[in-house]
């Protein structure tokens, strides 16, 4: 029988699986097709990678991810049931504690802003999605921006994926302070946004090994595309639900606004 060589661990071995840490002998590079087969088929085994990844997503996140794409698929949860995973808890806690709307949002809108406030409302109920749709629009802008460094689009997919999941990790352990002290909304609001960019910021930097100026400039030049990137795209998806009569944005602000609704269209 040949002797494979382990991605992971650099063992050499015979069969399907390595002998020391476990890995299958069929490693890929990251493809389309690679990753939804990782996705839909992998292993559900929680235990040996659930809060390992976790850990490694919050000490060394680009290290981690890097060393993930380059063959070492142990460490790492698999990113797509990763990503699922916490953004369904996320939905649910989002529409429980309405962190992105309130009444004084509610309160200053006309227009074109209550049209904005409805899709920023059904964002919010639909966490999962937008999330999910934002990552291409991030995979994109990493890729065009760090081109160089010859990652596929699939394995910038893979990095966002990780990213994302890690930040609704963030927004969930922001929840039991809504529940201690309900009057810090806004100010949840804020923590969050500040985590999440610093987060993906530092990811950005280690992942792509742009440990110098020149490099910061590159990684906040992708940030800025993917967001204006990712708006857009998730505005577009919304108002083509909307013309379509998927959805209606007066079921997403409150009964006194809904004229400014009929309005705009």
């Amino acid at each position: 029988m040949t002797q494979t060589t382990c991605k992971n661990c650099t063992n050499e071995f015979e069969g399907n699986y390595c002998n020391l840490c476990g890995q299958s002998a069929k490693v890929k590079r990251f493809s389309f097709g690679y990753f939804l087969h990782e996705t839909f088929f992998s292993s559900l085994d929680i235990e040996e990678g659930f809060f390992s990844t976790l850990l490694i997503l919050f000490k060394h996140p680009g290290k981690g991810i890097r060393d993930y794409i380059e063959g070492k698929r142990v460490s790492l949860y698999v990113p797509g049931k990763f990503l699922l995973l916490f953004g369904a808890i996320a939905t649910f806690l989002a529409v429980r504690y309405q962190l992105f709307t309130n009444e004084q949002m509610e309160n200053n809108i006309a227009g074109f802003s209550a049209y904005l406030q409805s899709f920023f409302n059904y964002a919010e109920e639909n966490t999962t999605v937008i999330n999910l749709i934002s990552i291409p629009a991030f995979a994109l802008s990493s890729y065009f921006v760090f081109y160089r460094q010859r990652f596929n689009y699939t394995e910038h997919l893979v990095l966002n994926i990780y990213i994302t999941a890690m930040q609704l990790v963030m927004l969930i352990l922001l929840f039991p302070l809504l529940e201690w002290v309900p009057s810090w909304h806004q100010e949840s609001v804020l923590v969050y946004t500040i985590l999440t960019f610093a987060y993906n910021i530092w990811v950005y930097l280690s992942f792509f090994r742009a440990g110098h100026f020149r490099g910061l400039l590159l990684v906040l030049l992708a940030m800025v595309l993917a967001y204006i990137g990712q708006f857009i795209l998730n505005l577009f998806i919304y108002s083509a639900l909307v013309r379509f009569g998927v959805l209606s944005p007066a079921d997403y602000v409150a009964p006194e606004f809904q004229m400014y609704i009929e309005q705009f269209f």
